[in-house]
Formats: C-alpha cells, sequence, structure tokens
C-alpha cells in the first residue's frame, strides 16, 4: 500500500508540467529501486523465463514493488491529474506556488546525497542550473504525426525519470502536452501506441544511463540534479501562471507551505 500512495503522488506529479515523477521518487526513497527494475527489462529475461519460469522473471523485476508502483501511478495519472488540472485552472498562484515549495523543500533532501561539494560537483550544478532555466525560453515544435508522437514520448520519458526535469514540461515545450494527454483520456490508440512506444525507448535508455552515471560518478550526477531543480524553479514562480495580487500572494504563501510540508512529510515516510 505504500508503495502505491508513492506511485500515486508520482503519477500527479507528472501529470503536470514543471513537476517531475521521478523527483517524488527521489524524495520518497525509491529511486534506486525504480532504476533496478526498470534496468532489469532486458532482451536476458527471455532466458530466465524459458529456464526458470515466470516466477524467477517475476522475482527479476522486483514484481511486488513494480505492480504497486505501476497502478499508483495510473491512479495518479487519469485521477488526480484531473483535480490538479483543475486546481491549476481554477486557483494558479496556489497549485504553482505548491510546486515551488515541493521543489525548494527537496533540494536540501537531495543534497544530502553529496558527501563532499568538490570543485567538478559545482561545475555540474551550474550546468543543471543553466540548462533548466534555459529549456523555458526554447522554441521547439513537433509535428503532431505518428512520428512525432514517437519523439514525443521518448523526450517526455527520457525527462520524467530524470529528477528535476518534468516529462509534461518537455511535451509542453514541443506543443505536444494537450494532445496527447487530450488523446490518453479519450483512449486515442492512433496517439497513444506511437507515444508510448517512444516512451518506452525514451525509460529504458535513460535509465540505464543514469543507473552507469550513478555507478561511477554519484556526486557529480546529484549535483546536476540539483541544478536542474533549482532552475526549474523559473517556471514554477507563481505570478508567471497568475497575477500579482493580495488573494493570489496569500494563496502563493499558503502553497508553499503546503508543498514544503509535502516533502517533509514525503522525507519523514520514507524513512520509517
Amino acid at each position: 500500500m505504500a508503495i502505491a500512495l508513492r506511485g500515486l503522488c508520482m503519477g500527479a506529479a507528472d501529470a503536470v508540467p514543471g513537476v517531475s515523477g521521478g523527483t517524488v521518487a527521489l524524495i520518497a526513497g525509491i529511486y534506486p529501486r525504480l532504476l533496478g527494475v526498470i534496468g532489469a527489462l532486458r532482451p536476458s529475461l527471455w532466458g530466465v523465463l524459458r529456464r526458470d519460469g515466470i516466477g524467477a522473471v517475476w522475482r527479476a523485476l522486483d514484481g511486488n514493488f513494480a505492480l504497486a508502483l505501476l497502478v499508483g501511478i495510473a491512479f495518479g495519472l487519469f485521477g488526480l491529474s484531473t483535480l490538479v488540472l483543475a486546481g491549476l485552472a481554477a486557483f494558479p498562484a496556489l497549485v504553482w506556488a505548491a510546486f515551488l515549495g515541493l521543489v525548494m523543500a527537496a533540494v536540501p533532501v537531495l543534497a544530502r546525497a553529496v558527501t563532499h561539494w568538490s570543485l567538478s560537483c559545482w561545475v555540474w550544478l551550474t550546468l543543471g542550473l543553466g540548462l533548466a532555466s534555459g529549456l523555458g525560453w526554447m522554441e521547439i515544435s513537433v509535428p503532431q504525426t505518428t512520428l512525432g508522437y514517437v519523439v514525443g514520448g521518448t523526450l517526455a520519458l527520457s525527462a520524467m525519470i530524470l529528477p528535476g526535469l518534468s516529462g509534461s514540461f518537455v511535451l509542453l515545450l514541443v506543443g505536444l502536452y494537450q494532445p496527447v494527454f487530450s488523446a490518453l483520456h479519450a483512449a486515442n490508440m492512433s496517439v497513444v501506441v506511437p507515444f508510448a512506444g517512444g516512451a518506452l525507448v525514451g525509460l529504458l535508455g535513460m535509465a540505464r544511463v543514469l543507473s552507469w552515471l550513478l555507478a561511477r560518478h554519484q556526486p557529480q550526477v546529484m549535483a546536476c540534479l540539483i541544478g536542474l531543480m533549482v532552475g526549474s524553479c523559473v517556471q514554477l514562480w507563481p505570478f508567471n501562471h497568475a497575477p500579482w495580487s493580495a488573494v493570489n500572494a496569500a494563496l502563493a504563501l499558503a502553497g508553499l507551505v503546503l508543498g514544503c510540508v509535502a516533502v517533509w512529510g514525503l522525507d519523514r515516510w520514507s524513512k520509517t
């Protein structure tokens, strides 16, 4: 149940431009296990199935964890995403500030993983900061074609697995956010199938790259991810999405506190 609830939080985050499901997984303490499951998806599983049976495949994929997480992500993505998107329409200052609070409070949580801040760590943090800050100014258009949806899926899921870089935000940048989410809710297979194919490629590829990098350059990778998170705050600033007023300022303050408390709760929960 606890894993499914973490997946629920990840799914809700993945639906929102600016918030990464990878960030939630990292805060919730399941990120290395998630990368392990994705990394286990490889052709050699076919040999395991033929030699040792479905039980061995289930164990290799950490099946109980993976199934609970997927169920939670699905409910969060398709269920809570509707509420989150409604909140963005009705109270944008509150919701965007909550996301900002979540990301800001997550930075010290991630920083604990960097035991020694060498010069290379600071360099990679600066590069991550620059990349995330610059993404908001880029104008890229991906055509709404079968190939375009494949490319969009690859880009979105490559970003989603990275803490600090939102897959939904990448879809927004390339002009595919509305068509993809509309197709998901309408079960439009002409969009969903090519998008899912590209998503699988992006997810498997990025997970393997990240696992390799974390095994060899963990402090630098974490520093870069922290930079990505701090840089994404530019896009989450609530008054980019709502006009300044006393009411919106109060809502933004409440949202900021809410986001920080949510991270504190997730961090405490991950240690139980």
